[in-house]
């Protein structure tokens, strides 16, 4: 009896270990399957015969879309197998992009960018300020049926940079090298002017009587830092470029407008804060063909230059903060080699920006 009694007990533990396994497994499901889908809501099936998810941004910095991997992620399903077409697009923004999935029963999902207006420029924005805009998502089934979804969206202007992208955990800094435009007219004038200047005071560049950035690799660290130099006399002499104290929120879920080279000098009292100083001067290095950093510390960010074309060579820093003070470009060398030396020891370069990198990473100038 008491055998059976005991068989007993043991086939109830083990239904009770069942069924307790049975509501954790499905527990532990339920719950990564709300964590997949918290961020998205799901479109009504409508007449279409599908299932919609999508999570559209709220915002779209028109600055930062071009060198985005991606607008959206979308998710389908369909009861019953089918061919669907689904476009989305930013009307007056971007074209539509459509294509052609094949729909079952199982979630699929797909990323959409659709592509700029043709003739659009990313920073088409910069004179107009933010504007409202609308996500457009249209869904076609097999049957010719049609769904349609339109969200609202704003558009902030190419100068808002979004330094981190908290729904997403994403860093946007190595985005930062979209604002180095060597090819923006300005640009090509500040170096036209940097020659001239270097002519006119040739005493203070000995050994580089012009602008020729590395040279094939013929140029010495001398000459790197001669023609820097250069560049940065004549935005304090001949500009007169004020610098404009402001906080880079790196790392922080927060946007931060950046007027892009262009903008500064062409302005009439060209001013800018430490990131847009530091783009301007990338902007030249870039243009002469030698690679430019940016350097991020807490708070601020200031410029680093290779003093050659190898892959090992030695960097030198320049402080754009001391545009508005009377300093050479030779003492702001001096103290951003200081300052890099003083971050690097104490652990607070947050991080470092090669452009020349990042342009290998797809990321390319927004104007």
């Amino acid at each position: 009896m008491r055998t059976r009694y005991l068989g007993l007990g043991l086939s109830a533990l083990v239904l009770v270990a069942g069924s307790l396994g049975y509501v954790l497994v499905g527990t532990h499901l339920y719950q990564r399957y709300h964590l997949a889908y918290a961020n998205y809501q799901f479109a009504p099936a409508g007449p279409c015969g599908a299932l919609v998810a999508w999570s559209p941004p709220r915002t779209v910095y028109t600055g930062l879309y071009v060198n985005s991997p991606a607008l959206l992620t979308l998710r389908y399903s369909s009861p019953q197998p089918q061919t669907l077409r689904i476009t989305i697009g930013i009307p007056r923004f971007t074209q539509d992009e459509s294509v052609q999935v094949q729909a079952a029963e199982a979630f699929q999902q797909r990323a959409f960018k659709p592509p700029l207006l043709d003739g659009a420029a990313p920073n088409g924005l910069a004179s107009t300020g933010d504007r409202a805009g609308q996500i457009h998502l249209r869904v076609q089934g097999s049957a010719g049926a049609a769904c349609d979804v339109t969200v609202p969206v704003t558009l902030k202007s190419a100068e808002w940079m979004h330094w981190y992208d908290g729904a997403a955990s994403t860093d946007n800094s190595p985005l930062l090298a979209g604002w180095v435009t060597p090819h923006a007219p300005a640009i090509s004038e500040l170096i036209g002017r940097a020659a001239a200047w270097m002519k006119q005071h040739p005493e203070s560049y000995a050994g580089t009587p012009a602008l020729f950035g590395y040279d094939g690799g013929r140029a010495a660290g001398t000459d790197v830092v001669n023609q820097v130099n250069a560049l940065f006399d004549t935005l304090q002499s001949v500009y007169h470029v004020y610098y404009a104290q402001d906080n880079v929120p790196y790392s922080v879920d927060a946007a931060q407008r950046i007027q892009l080279p262009q903008e500064v000098l062409s302005a009439a009292f060209p001013t800018g804060m430490c990131v847009e100083t530091t783009a301007i001067l990338a902007s030249a290095i870039e243009s002469l063909g030698m690679r430019a950093y940016f350097i991020i510390v807490p708070g601020h960010a200031f410029l680093g230059v290779a003093l050659g074309d190898q892959p090992d060579a030695p960097i030198e820093y320049w402080e754009t903060s001391d545009l508005n003070g009377g300093v050479s470009g030779s003492q702001a060398n001096i103290h951003g080699d200081a300052e890099h030396a003083e971050n690097l020891a104490a652990g607070k370069i947050l991080r470092v920006v090669d452009v020349a990198y990042e342009r290998q990473q797809g990321i390319q100038p927004i104007d």
